[in-house]
């Protein structure tokens, strides 16, 4: 794909206007609180067929891991690992998680965004991901010359695989008020599309109105006046929940149960590969960086140039998941902050069952080209990135596929979408 006007400033310039009259800002700010580029950030057909190739070790990892899940309540001797999974969220959530594992009605998601620190290498998995009108904004700048199908579209094909038809009433219940504007956004894309999604902001629609519901967080969900007749409903068959209602979706601690020394057997070498080493941090456990064992005051008793770990919050929490929240680089630490850290992380699951997980430090830098915001000028710069594919996971044997795929570049390590963040369309070379 080539770019589309030949002055690159002026092309970028124009998608930066394009952003900021969307005012899908975060918070409702005036403009769009980002950094643009001129032109997609290009990757090679090899390294996009590796990602579309990872989709199904995606698919084995979120399975094997439900059927541990569903281990965890028929096995005594297996309660531990849905103590893990429960962690500190509250009792109706997790009345509803147990209840959906007992009836055994939870299914695989259907749609997941794996956070890449590089091409293949996954740090997190959100599913089903948010910021899908950040997402179609930044699709829509290169849209008909996408190799992809896009946000509203990839959502389309989910409503179909898990109702049967595209066109099944559904609804996307949102509740974090900065972004009620972007996913206003995406929905009124989605309706141009011919899909009916629509937003309910803090509420649930009525049973009998939808088929298809993409859910909050399940302590958001239970709050809700009118969700438990939604949730009945579900448990009826007469709609479709995504994702299901197992607090799994809701976390980030499955990026450590591949390495986990008393699961890991149950999980390949190649669902290994996707993610860098991570534990939890938990007293019982030790963990194993490039084949050294470690207890946990080795790791605080390192150098900084040794102490190349990410620890971050990995519940269910509001307020400590999302948006850079709660992560901390150990190398930028003294060895006082990095005691603090790390004996805190081992206290909060000791006594609030607060989960925490340390992760190999991944440094990559990728070259980004971008409009600057001081000197509006083109300039490139090596900066660290945030791969987002966005996965499908048919439900009629088809193979996983990517929908949609954007990117952050920061020049600090910690890549989220900050209003210094470069946020661009990943395409293929042509």
């Amino acid at each position: 794909m080539k770019t589309l006007i030949q002055d690159p400033v002026v092309r970028a310039q124009g998608i930066k206007k394009f952003f900021d009259e969307l005012c899908i800002g975060y918070g409702g700010s005036a403009d769009c609180r980002c950094v643009v580029g001129p032109e997609p950030f290009f990757v090679n057909q090899f390294d996009h067929d590796r990602l579309v190739a990872q989709g199904k070790l995606f698919a084995q990892w979120f399975f094997i891991t439900h059927q541990l899940c569903l281990r965890a309540y028929h096995d005594p001797s297996f309660r531990w690992f849905a103590e893990i999974i429960e962690g500190d969220v509250n009792v109706d959530a997790v009345a509803l998680h147990r209840r959906a594992y007992a009836e055994n009605i939870v299914t695989l998601p259907v749609l997941a965004r794996a956070d890449m620190v590089d091409l293949g290498t996954t740090v997190e998995v959100q599913v089903p991901g948010s910021g899908w009108g950040y997402m179609t904004a930044i699709y829509n700048t290169v849209n008909s010359h996408s190799v992809f199908p896009g946000p509203f579209r990839g959502m389309g094909e989910a409503i179909k695989a898990v109702t049967g038809s595209i066109q099944s009433p559904s609804a996307y219940i949102l509740y974090n008020d900065p972004f009620f504007r972007e996913v206003e956004y995406f929905c009124g894309w989605c309706q141009k599309e011919g899909i009916p999604l629509k937003m309910y902001f803090k509420e649930v629609p009525k049973p009998q109105e939808v088929r298809f519901v993409r859910r909050p967080p399940l302590e958001d969900l239970v709050s809700y006046q009118g969700a438990s007749d939604l949730i009945e409903a579900h448990f009826r068959g007469d709609l479709a929940i995504e994702p299901n209602l197992s607090l799994l979706y809701d976390q980030k601690i499955a990026a450590a149960f591949p390495f986990d020394p008393r699961i890991k057997d149950e999980y390949t070498d190649e669902i290994r590969g996707l993610f860098p080493e991570t534990y939890l941090i938990q007293d019982e456990i030790t963990p194993s960086f490039d084949g050294r064992r470690f207890n946990w005051q080795d790791i605080i008793g390192l150098s900084r140039k040794q102490r190349q770990f990410i620890v971050k919050f990995a519940g269910a929490k509001k307020g400590m998941r999302a948006g850079g929240k709660a992560i901390y680089n150990l190398s930028d630490c003294n060895l006082q902050q990095a005691e603090q850290i790390i004996n805190q992380a081992l206290a909060d699951w000791r006594v609030h069952r607060k989960p925490w997980l340390i992760q190999r430090r991944v440094k990559k830098k990728f070259d980004v080209t971008f409009l600057d915001p001081a000197s509006q000028e083109i300039v490139t710069r090596p900066y660290y990135a945030m791969f987002r594919p966005m996965y499908l996971f048919p439900r009629n044997g088809d193979e996983p596929s990517i929908i949609d795929h954007c990117a952050l570049f920061r020049c600090e390590w910690k890549v989220h979408g900050s209003s210094d963040a470069v946020n661009l369309p990943v395409e293929i070379y042509s």
